[in-house]
């Protein structure tokens, strides 16, 4: 700056700015993100629980049947649809809860996804329970 030239308001130490925005209640500023991170598990959740429901049929019609290669996945479909169901009607609720136990519930997604994998190639229920698990699981890490 030069000895000729007018300090402006940004120029000065302390000083802030003019602002032309209009004033925003941070409450509902982080309302707005909190109610997408809700909605964005809500659907992740219901999603895993309804492809859970799929791979539960899927694998107690192949155990029906007499071929127990799909048990281990059965175990954990039902474990994932149990708390895919809770976790996907607390998130509708708007619940402070869906976000503390989606998180307890990674261990759940994990073991079914990881039981799906073998099984998904050969197994479209497996396939999309694969799918869906894996998505709630990347919806809990990204709330």
């Amino acid at each position: 700056m030069t000895a000729t030239a007018a300090a402006s308001p940004s120029d000065t130490p302390g000083t802030a700015p003019p602002v032309d925005a209009p004033f925003v209640d941070p409450a509902a500023a982080d309302a707005a993100p909190a109610e997408q991170r809700q909605a964005a598990l809500a659907r992740a959740y219901d999603g895993c629980a309804a492809a859970a429901e799929t791979c539960i049929r899927h694998c107690q019609q192949q155990l029906a049947t007499g071929d127990a290669a799909l048990a281990d996945c059965l175990r954990t479909a039902l474990d994932a649809d149990a708390v895919a169901v809770a976790i996907g009607r607390l998130a509708r609720n708007r619940s402070a809860w869906a976000a503390v136990l989606a998180k307890q519930s990674l261990s759940i997604l994990d073991a079914c996804v990881e039981a799906c994998r073998p099984h998904r190639a050969a197994h479209p229920a497996c396939r999309a329970c694969f799918d869906a698990c894996g998505k709630a699981i990347a919806a809990t890490r990204a709330a």
